[in-house]
C-alpha cells in the first residue's frame, strides 16, 4: 500500500495584507486603539463570569507574540507544555510596560511579515506566512475579547472612538 503524498505548504497572504490583518483594522479596531487609555486598574479589573482580564489577554498575546517573532527569527521555540504557561500573570503597576511592550513587538512583527521570507518553512511545513496569518487570527480574537470586557467595565470606548455596535 503506497503512502500519499504530503500536503503542499500553506501559505498565507502577501507581506501587504498580513500589515494589515495584524495592525490596520477595516474590519476589526487596530490593536493600540482597543488597548488606548486603559488604565491599569480596569486592565486588571476582574470581569464577572469572564476567566481572565484584560492584562492577563495581552499579557497571553504577548507571550505569543514572542513565540511567533522567534519562529520568524529562526530561534528556538517551543510550545508551552500546557495551557496555563501561556498565561502570564500580570499586576496593575506592569500594565504600562506589557501594553508598551505588546505595541512594540506588534511593530517587529509587521516587520517581520514585510521582510522575511514568507514561503520558508517552520514548524516542519507551515510557512513563516501561515504562522504569521494565525498570529494575525489569534490576536484578533483576543483582541475582540479584549474590547468586550473594556465595554463591560464601562472603558469603552476609547479617547480616540471605537466601535460600539
Amino acid at each position: 500500500m503506497t503512502q500519499a503524498p504530503d500536503p503542499p505548504p500553506l501559505l498565507g497572504p502577501s507581506p501587504e495584507a498580513l500589515e494589515l490583518l495584524l495592525d490596520q483594522g477595516s474590519a476589526f479596531v487596530p490593536p493600540g486603539r482597543a488597548l488606548d487609555g486603559l488604565s491599569a486598574e480596569d486592565a486588571c479589573r476582574p470581569v464577572g463570569g469572564s476567566p481572565h482580564t484584560v492584562a492577563e489577554l495581552v499579557a497571553h498575546l504577548r507571550f505569543w507574540q514572542q513565540y511567533t517573532l522567534a519562529l520568524g527569527r529562526g530561534e528556538p521555540a517551543a510550545p508551552p507544555a500546557q495551557a496555563a504557561d501561556g498565561w502570564p500573570s500580570v499586576d496593575p503597576d506592569g500594565w504600562d510596560a506589557l501594553r508598551a511592550s505588546f505595541l512594540d513587538g506588534l511593530e517587529d512583527v509587521k516587520r517581520l511579515a514585510r521582510e522575511a521570507d514568507l514561503t520558508r518553512l517552520v514548524r516542519g511545513r507551515d510557512t513563516l506566512g501561515h504562522e504569521l496569518t494565525l498570529h494575525a487570527l489569534h490576536n484578533a480574537v483576543h483582541l475582540g475579547q479584549v474590547i468586550l470586557l473594556r465595554r463591560m467595565l464601562g472603558a469603552w470606548p476609547p479617547p480616540g472612538g471605537g466601535d460600539t455596535w
